[in-house]
This record gives structure tokens, C-alpha cells and sequence, in this order.
């Protein structure tokens, strides 16, 4: 029978102070956010121009929440999830459960931070990545739209003009 490999894991004096470290440095951050007594739950607000889909039409929302929770086997990588709670319409967010794909994430190292992952949110939600999408739908949205976050009027979805006689 094949061993199954376990995650790595800190020892569990050094994972509290370690969640503790991350709460003092979100705590002088001031970034908004909750967190559970554990502080294994964040959630976080973010702000920055994001779109959802509400039926046919694409419309913005400025204020997200994203819930991040710190696994066990946090610091190591597979050890943080990322859920995006507020709909989105993103190509690097899953739009129905919010799942997030983020180059950070995936790449995790341990020296990396519930800051540093809130400061990638951002720049993800500013900057989305249309060429390795989560949501092909909204790569394809945002590929033909690129000015979909620059704050005009965005885009509606053309459909044939009714010509009353």
C-alpha cells in the first residue's frame, strides 16, 4: 500500500504566534477587515472598480468582500483559500463560487503574508489576466471590453433594433 504524503505543518506554538504575527501586521496595515477569534478567518473589504453580471447586463461595484482562511498547514503552500464572496464578474474569479486564481497563491511561499495576498486581490482586480482564465466568459467580455474598468459607460450587449412603422 502506497504512504500517502502528509502536508507540512509548524509546530503548533509557532503556527499561533505566526497568526498572531499576521494579525498585527494587517492590524498596522489599514486595510479593513474582520477576524474570527482563531484569526484563521479574514474577511477582508477591497475596494477598486469590479464588474458582476446582474441577467444580460454587466454592471460595477466598487466595495468587494473576500473571506481568507488559514488552513493548518498554513504557512506552507496549500495551506490558504481564497474566496471571493461579493459577485464578480472576473476572468481570474470562479463567478459561482468565487474560487480565486491567483499567481501569488499558486505559487506560495512561506515567507508570504495575509497583506501580501490582500495587495495581489487588488492589483488582480485591476489588472485581470485574460490570457489563463478561471472564467472564460468574462475573458472574452474583458478582451473585447478593455476599458471595462476605466469608469465610462460600459458596454451593453447588442441585440437586433425594432423599427416601429
Amino acid at each position: 500500500m502506497a504512504e500517502e504524503s502528509a502536508m507540512p505543518m509548524l509546530p503548533e506554538q509557532i503556527w499561533r504566534r505566526r497568526l498572531d504575527s499576521e494579525y498585527a501586521e494587517m492590524e498596522k496595515s489599514g486595510e479593513r477587515f474582520e477576524v474570527n477569534a482563531e484569526r484563521t478567518r479574514y474577511l477582508v473589504s477591497v475596494r477598486g472598480a469590479g464588474l458582476y453580471r446582474s441577467g444580460d447586463a454587466v454592471l460595477r461595484k466598487d466595495a468587494h468582500s473576500v473571506q481568507i482562511d488559514l488552513l493548518r498547514e498554513y504557512p506552507y503552500p496549500g495551506g490558504i483559500d481564497v474566496t471571493w464572496l461579493t459577485p464578480i464578474f472576473h476572468p481570474n474569479i470562479h463567478e459561482k463560487d468565487g474560487k480565486v486564481c491567483i499567481q501569488l497563491i499558486n505559487n506560495w511561499a512561506e515567507g508570504q503574508t495575509i497583506l501580501s495576498v490582500v495587495r495581489a486581490l487588488k492589483q488582480l482586480l485591476e489588472n485581470p489576466n485574460t490570457k489563463d482564465p478561471l472564467n472564460r466568459d468574462a475573458a472574452v467580455y474583458f478582451d473585447a471590453h478593455p476599458e471595462a474598468l476605466a469608469g465610462g459607460a460600459l458596454p451593453v450587449k447588442s441585440g437586433p433594433r425594432i423599427i416601429r412603422v
